[in-house]
């Protein structure tokens, strides 16, 4: 046996001593099929449950990403303008991942290109010391390789997920670009709406959790242009009517949603909501080209 092979078997022989005979049978048993067919292998999460990765994301699931990055936001404006910064994210994650991807696979190629002249060198020599420091080199560099071979296995599950990801922001502009057109507003207009729409969701949350509008809320209220604070105000009578007056189930789904149409502030006119000019208030004519005028 090469002196190689020698050292290879007192490696793994060593790595058996983790099995302690004052474990239980089934903990024993356990640690030997770990060592013999998932260490002894280099197996990754994709070799042992490859259906189970190929659906189930490591990230977060895309339900998710859409609940908590888009539905906070009230027009489809906000939510195309928030695709689009997520797409930019998870476009940087695909090419970091195919970049470390591309390394790693260059570093196995270098590492057994290494182990191969070493191998090569070994050959060479008979005296005892130098055939020791190049043998434990060569151990020591199919370590490294058994590394970045893991480092190529992790890449291609990282690169999968940023593709789904970069899939589903990309059906998602689509979408929010679509309800762009059809809501006949810039998005300078459709920021009114935001703020109207953030500012009335806020009053009822603190209302029904906290029976008050906190001072924060209510002196951000303040600096709205004249219209929209005056909307907002209104919209603050309305949820107090439905909760204090008509006895507005706490069970009930949420007053903002269930009356959006009639609490968002109104289209005016051609660039005016609620009476208000938005060029007049912003210094700058709006831009206005993916939506549709109604």
């Amino acid at each position: 046996m090469s002196d190689l092979a020698v050292i290879r078997k007192k490696i793994e022989n060593n790595l058996m001593n983790v099995v302690n005979d004052k474990y239980p049978i089934s903990i024993q048993n356990g640690f030997n099929n770990i060592i013999t067919n998932i260490l002894s292998e280099e197996k990754q999460l994709t070799d042992l449950y490859p259906e189970i990765i190929a659906e189930i994301p490591i990230s977060t699931s895309q339900l998710q990403d859409t609940c908590v990055q888009y539905e906070q936001h009230f027009t489809p404006h906000k939510k195309l303008r928030q695709s689009l910064l997520e797409l930019q994210d998870k476009l940087s994650a695909l090419y970091a991942a195919k970049t470390s991807h591309k390394k790693a696979v260059l570093k196995v190629e270098r590492t057994e290109l290494e182990i191969e002249n070493l191998r090569n060198e070994l050959s060479s020599y008979d005296d005892d010391y130098t055939i020791k420091r190049l043998t434990l080199t060569i151990l020591e560099k199919e370590v490294d390789l058994e590394e970045d071979k893991r480092s190529v296995n992790n890449s291609f599950h990282l690169i999968k997920d940023a593709m789904l990801k970069v899939i589903q922001h990309q059906e998602l502009i689509k979408k929010y670009e679509d309800e762009v057109a059809k809501s006949g507003l810039s998005f300078e207009e459709s920021e009114a709406e935001y703020y109207v729409m953030y500012f009335t969701s806020e009053v009822e949350k603190q209302l029904r959790t906290a029976n008050r509008i906190d001072t924060g809320t209510f002196g951000a209220i303040s600096q709205l242009p004249e219209q929209l604070r005056l909307k907002v105000l209104k919209n603050i009578s309305f949820l107090k009517h439905k909760l204090y007056t008509e006895n507005y189930p706490a069970e009930g789904d949420y007053i903002w949603k269930v009356y959006y149409d009639q609490l968002k502030p109104a289209k005016t006119g051609e660039g005016e909501i609620e009476g208000m000019k938005v060029s007049d208030f912003i210094g700058i004519d709006t831009i206005k080209i993916l939506s549709k005028s109604n």
